[in-house]
């Protein structure tokens, strides 16, 4: 299981310190708006509107709020401020209006607020500081007559997340964004997309993120909770006076936080309307992800650097082409963010920790083959064999170990598709769920092909252990470590179709639920199972 990482930013304060380099090298500061350190600003009145460019920039009339007071009594709306992000609550408005810093200047991205489960009639905010340094603001905003539609926003130093803490479980947080698209991405198997045309009432099967690119192609906004029980859906904003918005529904759990990511710059997606990109090249340097849909949101996903394979290319495919930066690359500027990025420093994982997380699969350290032989490698590059011999040979055991026990899941995924078919078979409304059944039985066969198998997995490690001791055994090493990282990469790829396809039965159940009241009791059952299956480590 990969989860490479070309650049040293594996945590929150490491990646606050280089942005904070890269800033000062890159902009001299000539004034307090180039700072990336967090400042909180009353405007001195309550505006009716949203706030202009002009208003964010010129900031006239506000006054700023001393560091560390946090009993400041606001006259007028609050603005929680770095060089990435402006947050704007407005007393007379309900949620938070949210700019970011383009390459063209402030541009309002999102609006978000609390759906409580009581009134959703609009009051007057009251504000509440919860915390007011140069490294972070945190306040609190709830309407005057209503605490459970009560959230905390927070913004820190140097980045473009706004962290959001709901004061109670109740409701949902609502995110309004220009959404063109919302990708599922899914780092091991095939992504999920959806074009804004199918967002009415669709629950998505994303565990803890999403991304929604943004019309125009020079933005995403990444949404990410804190719990894979947390139910996310779409829906369209009829309500809204702007056009083309859409409601991205992220229920609240106790304890549990949301993020929200903003990734700036010209480019940064693209959507083409065939399987080709023609000329199209990346605007910065990072690994790109290409997904091509196919119907019910499925897409065919490949690196943009290997190409398509063959069977991406044909086939029942109903487009777009989507291409976005997953992750990075060696070349990637520091003041670049990618989804990974965002991944870490929020939920303090990487992609290959995640999946092992979701699948009941970590252990104290790597011990996936890919891991393993990354530095059983390196032993024989530095000629430490021979001193490593017990060590390899431990690892390499529990790198075996590790592939049985993925086996072990690909075969309850087996028993599940199983189960799954006799359920539904012979019953009115089935045909909503038996393709995606058909899938999740064609990953388990791929997965456990024979050249993917724990005996396979021990016979090569067992060979690689033969090694030790060998003259000129690095190259045979490295020979043998590729067919141990294929293998792994067999079974990675396995289980995470297979984890999609039973998320897609849940988000299939959800919707016919909703959409379909005929099928309504099949579908709640399906849902029970799908949940179920998740939760089975």
């Amino acid at each position: 299981m990969s989860d490479k990482r070309p650049t040293p930013l594996n945590t929150l304060s490491a990646r606050c310190l280089l942005l904070l380099i890269a800033c000062w090298a890159a902009y001299p500061l000539h004034g307090e708006e180039e700072t990336p350190f967090t400042r909180l600003f009353d405007t001195g009145t309550s505006s009716a509107d949203s706030l202009g460019n002009d208003a964010l920039a010129t900031r006239a009339g506000w006054h700023l709020v001393p560091e560390d007071k946090v009993d400041h009594p606001f006259s007028g709306d609050a603005v929680l401020l770095n060089d990435k992000l402006a947050v704007v609550l407005r007393r007379r408005g309900r949620d938070a209006e949210v700019y970011a810093k383009s390459s063209s200047g402030m541009k309002h991205r999102a609006t978000v607020g609390k759906l409580a489960m009581s009134s959703l009639k609009i009051e007057p905010l009251a504000f509440k500081i919860s915390e007011n340094t140069s490294g972070a603001v945190m306040i609190e905003a709830a309407p005057m007559n209503d605490g459970t539609a009560a959230l905390r926003y927070r913004l820190t130093t140097g980045e473009a997340i706004l962290e959001i803490r709901p004061v109670e479980a109740t409701g949902s947080v609502q995110v309004l964004t220009k959404a063109r698209h919302v990708v599922v991405p899914d780092y091991f198997g095939d992504d999920m997309i959806f074009g804004r045309e199918a967002f009415r009432g669709l629950h998505i099967p994303a565990e803890n993120f999403s991304l929604n690119l943004l019309d125009g192609g020079d933005a995403i906004v990444m949404s990410v909770w804190q719990s894979r029980e947390q139910d996310v859906w779409l829906d369209t904003a009829s309500a809204s006076n702007e056009p083309n918005l859409s409601a991205t529904h992220i229920q609240c759990l106790q304890g549990k936080n949301i993020w929200l990511a903003f990734l700036e710059s010209p480019g940064i997606w693209h959507a083409a309307g065939g399987p080709t990109l023609e000329n199209w090249k990346p605007p910065f340097p990072a690994k790109w992800r290409c997904s091509f849909a196919r119907e019910n949101g499925v897409a065919d996903s490949w690196d943009f650097e290997k190409g398509p394979r063959a069977e991406q290319t044909a086939g029942k495919h109903q487009g777009p082409l989507i291409v976005y930066p997953i992750d990075r690359s060696s070349a990637t500027p520091l003041t670049a963010t990618s989804p990974t990025d965002v991944m870490r420093n929020t939920l303090g994982v990487g992609p290959c920790q995640y999946i092992l997380a979701c699948e009941g699969l970590a252990a104290q350290g790597d011990p996936t083959p890919n891991s393993v032989m990354n530095w059983v490698e390196k032993q024989f590059e530095q000629k430490k064999e021979k001193k490593s011999a017990d060590d390899i040979r431990e690892r390499l055991e529990v790198m075996s170990e590790h592939v049985s026990h993925a086996r072990t899941n690909l075969q309850r995924y087996a028993a599940f598709a199983g189960e799954m078919r006799k359920f539904l078979a012979g019953k009115p409304g089935a045909d909503a769920f038996g393709p995606i059944v058909e899938d999740m039985e064609r990953f388990v066969k791929s997965g456990t092909a024979s050249e993917a198998s724990p005996e396979r997995a021990r016979q090569l490690a067992a060979e690689v252990s033969a090694l030790v001791g060998k003259a000129n055994a690095l190259a045979a090493c490295q020979s043998l470590g590729e067919r141990l990282r294929t293998l792994g990469a067999v079974q990675d790829g396995a289980l995470a179709k297979c984890r999609m396809a039973v998320r897609r039965l849940k988000q299939q159940a959800r919707t016919v639920a909703a959409n379909q009241p005929p099928d309504a009791g099949l579908a709640q059952q399906v849902q029970q199972m799908a949940e179920q299956q998740l939760r089975n480590k």
